[in-house]
């Protein structure tokens, strides 16, 4: 179970390399700050320019992945050939030593194709895919209208192996020439990445792909990958911004003036498209910390009738090795106050073992259709207080906390 919207308290996944486990926080009625009772070995309310944080569109450094290789090449029976497409990588420190990561948007995408003289043309394929159910899907699609439509619900799960979809396929009865293509969507938790989703070489394999008249047999495009050493085209989504920015908004900001907004400001009736938008911590050291908790403040306005989300992620090895905390979307709080469903705490110390610099990242996704909330404005996410506590272990060093707790006693 994963993502779960709960309106009066917060599910927290707390993600090992090994396992996961969940805890439910327990919500308070006054969100007050750091706890005068811990050590604050970290405070930043953003009013003073939010220092070392920044922000990176993740779309602007994707690269196509589809690519051709002989890793479990299709083994139906009367396939000539050992090459084949694959959305997938090895990757040594991912579950299964191979798969896909978080966060995909990825195509493959065929050259278009005139069937102008055909009665009936059809596109079919062989293929295979394993991706985690209800949230990360394989699309067959073709534009119709010059907007590509899904010609499938998505495929998910496994397709326990190869499978041949034959002479039936799917009918184009869409544009002229044919432009169509396959593309992979994965969410922003559960996959080999992060290690708490295990395929078996997803996301998905694609061979023999073929457009042809059902009624006349003419074949119009075929790609066996093997002689013709493939005939598309990997392909990733055009940048879609970075929108994480300070604003000056006292209905924004949990602690006036200033907080981290990811949205449009030109329509905050609407939460943008396409976004894979990350915003990352300053490195903070807890070295000397024998307990750690890292509490912040979000403010969020996300339709929970799409698949846009934000999820969280923790390092302490300075953003060398991630560990999924949450995923969540739905709305927290309000114009009309913060209230405790914007106050989140995630445990570190399962995590000590990587190191003592502490870095957070909070990443927004959304889909291609770019809804929102509506007329009333506020779409998106803001971040505000955030801060570091827990047990010191060792006297932390003062100039690093000091003046903030003061404020607290």
């Amino acid at each position: 179970m994963k993502k779960l919207f709960i309106a009066l308290g917060v599910l927290v996944l707390l993600a090992s390399v090994a396992s996961a486990s969940v805890e439910t926080a327990t919500p308070t009625t006054e969100i007050t700050g750091p706890n005068r009772a811990n050590t604050l070995f970290y405070y930043d309310d953003m009013n003073s320019g939010a220092p070392g944080w920044y922000s990176v569109d993740l779309t602007a450094t994707a690269s196509p992945t589809f690519h051709v290789t002989t890793y479990y090449a299709c083994d139906l029976a009367g396939h000539v050939g050992p090459e084949c497409y694959w959305c997938g990588e090895q990757n040594a420190a991912w579950a299964g030593g191979d798969g896909y990561p978080n966060g995909w948007d990825q195509r493959l995408e065929l050259p278009p194709v005139d069937i102008s003289a055909a009665a009936y043309p059809i596109l079919t394929f062989k293929g295979r895919y394993d991706s985690e159910v209800a949230y990360d899907y394989t699309y067959v699609q073709a534009k119709s209208g010059g907007a590509y439509t899904n010609l499938n619900l998505g495929y998910a799960g496994s397709s326990g192996g190869w499978f041949d979809i034959g002479l039936y396929g799917f009918p184009l009865v869409y544009d002229n020439p044919a432009e169509c293509r396959f593309r992979f969507l994965s969410d922003g938790a559960y996959s080999d990445e992060d290690l708490l989703y295990d395929s078996d070489a997803g996301a998905c394999h694609f061979d023999d792909i073929k457009i042809f008249d059902f009624y006349g047999g003419t074949v119009y495009f075929f790609d066996d990958v093997d002689i013709t050493g493939g005939l598309c085209t990997p392909a990733v989504p055009g940048s879609a911004g970075d929108w994480w920015h300070i604003v000056t908004d006292l209905c924004s900001s949990f602690s006036p003036p200033n907080s981290w907004w990811c949205g449009d400001d030109a329509d905050s009736s609407l939460i943008p498209p396409n976004l894979a938008n990350a915003l990352y911590s300053p490195v903070i050291s807890i070295a000397g910390a024998a307990t750690c908790t890292l509490r912040h403040l979000v403010h969020a306005e996300v339709p929970t009738v799409d698949n846009d989300y934000w999820a969280e992620d923790v390092s302490l090895d300075g953003g060398v090795t991630w560990h999924a905390t949450n995923a969540w979307w739905g709305d927290f709080a309000g114009c009309d106050g913060w209230g405790s469903a914007g106050f989140a705490g995630d445990d570190l110390t399962p995590f000590f073992g990587d190191g003592t610099d502490f870095q957070f990242q909070i990443t927004f996704y959304t889909t291609d259709n770019g809804c929102g909330p509506g007329a009333a404005g506020g779409a998106g996410i803001n971040l505000d207080d955030t801060w570091l506590e827990g047990e010191a272990g060792v006297p932390v060093e003062e100039s690093s906390w000091g003046k903030v707790k003061a404020m607290y006693r």
